[in-house]
C-alpha cells in the first residue's frame, strides 16, 4: 500500500515531467558530496531542477505522465534533471561538468516534447550552441535571400535609370 507521501512524489514527479521542455536522467554515482553540491548550484543557476528520485517512483510519475518506457534511463544512481528553458541547457551543464569530473554524471537518456530520446542525442543537444545564437542564425538565413533579392532589383532599378536619362540625353541634343 502507498504512502500519501510516496503518493505526493509521483504526482509531483509526473507533473514537473508534464510540463517540462526536457527532462535529463542521469547516473551519478561516483560523486562526491561536494561535487554534487557544486553540480547542484551550476544547474540551479540555470533553473534547472536536479532531483534525486528512487526509480520505481520515477517509473511510476513517467507512467502517470504518458511518457514512454524510461526503464533503459534508470541505471545505477539515477537523478531527473528538469528544464523549463532551453532544451539543450542541462545537456551541455552536464557535459562540461562531467568533463571535469571523471566523466560523471553521466546522461542516460531524455525526454523531450514528450518523446523518450537516447544518451546519444542528449549529447548531440549539448553540442548545439545556445538558443539565442540558433533563432539569430535562421533570422540570417531567411534574411540573406530577401536581402540579394532586394540588392538585384536596385541594381536593375538604377540600371533602368540610367538608360532612361541617357535616352533622354540623347533626344534633347
Amino acid at each position: 500500500m502507498p504512502t500519501e507521501r510516496k503518493v505526493a512524489i509521483v504526482e509531483d514527479i509526473a507533473t514537473r515531467m508534464r510540463d517540462a521542455a526536457a527532462v535529463y536522467f542521469a547516473d551519478y554515482q561516483g560523486l562526491s558530496a561536494p561535487e554534487a553540491t557544486e553540480l547542484r548550484a551550476r544547474l540551479r543557476e540555470n533553473d534547472v531542477q536536479f532531483v534525486v528520485v528512487k526509480k520505481t517512483l520515477s517509473r511510476l510519475a513517467a507512467r502517470e505522465a504518458g511518457v514512454g518506457d524510461i526503464d533503459g534511463f534508470l541505471e545505477g544512481q539515477t537523478a531527473l534533471a528538469f528544464t523549463q528553458g532551453d532544451p539543450a541547457l542541462p545537456a551541455r551543464i552536464l557535459k562540461e561538468f562531467g568533463r571535469s569530473n571523471r566523466e560523471v554524471p553521466a546522461i542516460t537518456g531524455l525526454i523531450l516534447a514528450g518523446q523518450t530520446l537516447p544518451a546519444s542525442d542528449a549529447l548531440k543537444l549539448a553540442g548545439l550552441p545556445p538558443k539565442e545564437i540558433l533563432l539569430g542564425q535562421l533570422v540570417g538565413a531567411i534574411q540573406q535571400p530577401m536581402a540579394r533579392l532586394a540588392a538585384t532589383l536596385n541594381g536593375s532599378m538604377g540600371k533602368l535609370v540610367l538608360t532612361l536619362a541617357s535616352l533622354k540625353d540623347n533626344k534633347t541634343s
